[in-house]
């Protein structure tokens, strides 16, 4: 194991800093395909600098900052006879600078008979937790990148056993406490990643996006481009195929769309000058007048036609 070594930022910038140097375990999954919300691709665009977007902080992200106070209370309550150390004032971040894998993990804890451990909190809508969270017997378990993630900050900080608290925000608040456990070859397997994702990096090398989810990220890299440039593409095969692909799926879509306008027609013709229609299974459409302001054009009123969501 590499010498980790502890820093205690004196603000938000150096701890920004610090983290910037690495893979840090709130993105580690990322490294597996595993990340909810981060790829590959993007890591590798924030650790080259070709993406500034790194210390944007999102409303998801805001409101688990702000709940996590609540979180610890929560945990203190659960748990008195635990020693709870709150990390949010001091974000003491743990490194291995080897590896260049970093954390900073939220609640670190002295538990009697189970000892020194690592809680990750996450704040979590009611749909979501049971859609993510729950398996098909009701019994919570973390997702895999939020296990990863408590994973190398448990291995990073010297814990003995590390859980996932997610606070269930609906009308009012759940917090159960979720074991990770702790596998061998895990960490092994997180180094061994993260030193590939470096030398990469180093041999100025990109990885393959997903382009479904690194769609925007592809726009914004090269939004600007260069009048002067060209590529020739000519020996791709790929290439043609998804052109043909593409020309495929507009006349499908457009297809779909030509359908969707009868359909919408039969229903206003069927409803006539009503507002609302009511249709089997308790469900109703409506066809009421919608507004809309005049900036650059005349303000006109339309009728918005809505269906059942289901």
């Amino acid at each position: 194991m590499s010498e980790v070594v502890v820093i205690r930022p004196r603000d938000r910038a150096a701890w920004l800093a610090a983290r910037n140097r690495d893979l840090t375990a709130s993105v580690i999954g990322a490294l597996f395909g595993e990340h909810e919300f981060t790829t590959i691709y993007q890591l590798w665009a924030l650790k080259t600098g070709r993406d500034q977007r790194d210390d944007e902080e999102t409303p998801a992200i805001q409101r688990g900052r702000l709940l996590e106070s609540v979180a610890v209370q929560l945990l203190r309550e659960q748990f008195p006879k635990w020693k709870i150390a709150h990390n949010a004032a001091e974000n003491v971040y743990y490194r291995d600078p080897v590896n260049r894998l970093g954390a900073t993990p939220d609640v670190i804890v002295d538990a009697p008979g189970r000892g020194k451990g690592v809680v990750q909190i996450k704040s979590v809508e009611a749909s979501t937790f049971r859609r993510k969270w729950l398996d098909e017997d009701g019994n919570v378990e973390a997702p895999l990148w939020i296990a990863l993630q408590t994973t190398l900050e448990a291995h990073l900080t010297g814990a003995q056993w590390g859980a996932v608290a997610p606070l269930v925000v609906s009308h009012g608040l759940d917090m159960p406490l979720v074991d990770v456990p702790l596998l061998p070859g895990v960490v092994a397997a997180m180094e061994e990643r993260a030193r590939e994702f470096w030398q990469m990096v180093h041999d100025g090398c990109e990885p393959e996006p997903d382009y479904s989810r690194d769609a925007a990220l592809i726009e914004r890299l090269y939004s600007q481009g260069d009048a002067s440039h060209e590529v020739d593409l000519t020996a791709d095969n790929r290439v043609p195929a998804i052109i043909a692909e593409r020309r495929e799926r507009i006349v499908e879509r457009d297809a779909a769309q030509d359908r969707i306008n009868e359909i919408d027609a039969e229903i206003k013709s069927k409803m006539g000058h009503a507002h609302v229609a009511h249709v089997a299974g308790g469900r109703k459409i409506t066809w009421r007048p919608q507004a809309r302001a005049g900036f650059f054009v005349e303000p006109k009123t339309t009728r918005a036609l809505r269906y059942p969501s289901t």
